[in-house]
């Protein structure tokens, strides 16, 4: 019932768009440390966070993707989705107008807490009980704000699967008002300095079309579990949070929860980047193009247009200092979508995940030697060891046509 094949992806905007939401590929590493940071501020409901997030963007686009859909063939889509996605299997049969209450042993977000968290005080399968709240009221006509969806079993609790229950009746999840539509720079992006990364992002153009879940409904590649995200979950994750500290903690909130949000990016940057450039797939399509570092820095760029980030250039890039910008930032467009300007700047994950290449280009023996630890580098940086800084200088939600970040000395 669903194909990734049967849609195509926007170069000029670098997004691919499916129901109506942009999609982005995230690593299970910046997955989880997203989620592990709203899970420890415990004066929060951090899992209702998180089931509302993602119940509001299945919600907006199931309501699209089974509009002339009977309910047994929305069933199917939504269930393939689930899967293609590389969320991991779901099985919607036994729902029916009172609910459901569903098994699952695959589940991504269990595999990846076990390998980076070992188990949980909690249920952590919040994205799956935020997406089956929706499915349910999508298929039956329903209003999320009349839907109650829990897990009440989980395997990193040390279940024998994950049970998810939903049903109509109280709602235990936020419920979000309507979203607008996206906003795009329209103006013609500036080509990238380095002449091969036209090239290099033709190349990778229908990634996506490959990129999907397996038998397990599961995405392994470039050494990680890759997701390809409602970009709207996401960051809405991320802005729902920053706005919870700052009512709890003030000023100081917000910048504390602006730093650990660049800190999961931080996490994405290493593993999925670094496993990218890594991988066999980098090594004969890509390497026999590079010639320098820099030459490394704007190939991983070319490559991950393709991802659903925006269109990202590199203006600037020694040992000492990286520019980059991204016109369609994917986190300013979910913002601005949700929530219209910003005073301040709403982009961590892209940030983060450009801060790391630093380390891993100029501080790592990789490029001469093919080998890499990743982890061991990881903690090198979150101690500050080379001195980098991000500094965020201009933002779409802030009314500049551009992202703009520096990483420097």
């Amino acid at each position: 019932m669903f194909d990734m094949k049967n849609y195509e992806y926007d170069s000029k905007h670098c997004r691919l768009e499916i129901g109506g939401e942009n999609m982005v590929y995230h690593c299970h590493h910046y997955l989880t440390n997203l989620q592990r940071t709203v899970f420890d501020a415990e004066y929060m409901d951090g899992s209702g966070m998180i089931i509302g997030c993602a119940a509001d963007a299945t919600y907006y686009q199931l309501s699209n993707l089974c509009k002339d859909l009977s309910v047994e063939d929305s069933k199917l889509l939504a269930q393939d989705m689930y899967k293609t996605f590389g969320n991991g299997l779901i099985d919607l049969s036994a729902m029916d107008e009172n609910g459901l209450e569903l098994s699952t042993t695959k589940s991504v977000i269990v595999i990846a807490w076990d390998i980076l968290f070992g188990k949980s005080k909690k249920p952590v399968d919040c994205y799956t009980t935020g997406y089956l709240a929706a499915a349910y009221a999508v298929i039956y006509k329903k209003e999320l704000k009349n839907i109650n969806a829990v897990q009440t079993q989980c395997m990193s609790m040390g279940a024998n699967s994950n049970i998810h229950i939903i049903s109509e009746g109280e709602n235990n999840f936020p419920t979000y008002k309507k979203k607008g539509e996206y906003q795009f720079n329209d103006t013609p992006n500036p080509p990238s300095s380095w002449s091969g990364s036209e090239l290099l992002t033709s190349m990778f153009k229908d990634v996506h079309k490959g990129l999907v879940g397996n038998e397990e409904g599961f995405i392994p590649a470039f050494g990680v579990y890759l997701v390809n995200n409602q970009s709207d979950y996401v960051n809405r994750i991320q802005f729902e949070f920053i706005k919870a500290v700052e009512s709890y903690a003030g000023e100081y909130g917000k910048t504390l929860g602006g730093e650990l949000l660049m800190e999961a990016g931080t996490a994405c940057g290493f593993f999925t980047l670094g496993g990218l450039i890594a991988s066999p797939e980098w090594n004969q399509a890509v390497k026999p193009h590079l010639k320098t570092k820099e030459d490394w820095i704007h190939a991983a760029v070319a490559v991950t247009n393709n991802m659903g980030w925006g269109y990202q250039v590199v203006t600037e890039i020694s040992k000492d200092k990286m520019v980059f910008r991204n016109y369609n930032d994917f986190e300013d467009m979910s913002y601005m979508r949700m929530y219209g300007n910003s005073e301040d700047f709403t982009h961590w994950a892209n940030s983060g995940g450009w801060y790391a290449v630093m380390p891993i280009i100029y501080h790592s023996d990789f490029i001469e030697t093919g080998e890499m630890d990743q982890i061991e580098l990881y903690k090198e940086v979150r101690k500050s060891k080379f001195g980098y800084k991000i500094k965020r200088t201009k933002g779409i939600s802030n009314g500049d046509n551009y992202l703009e970040v520096e990483v420097a000395l």
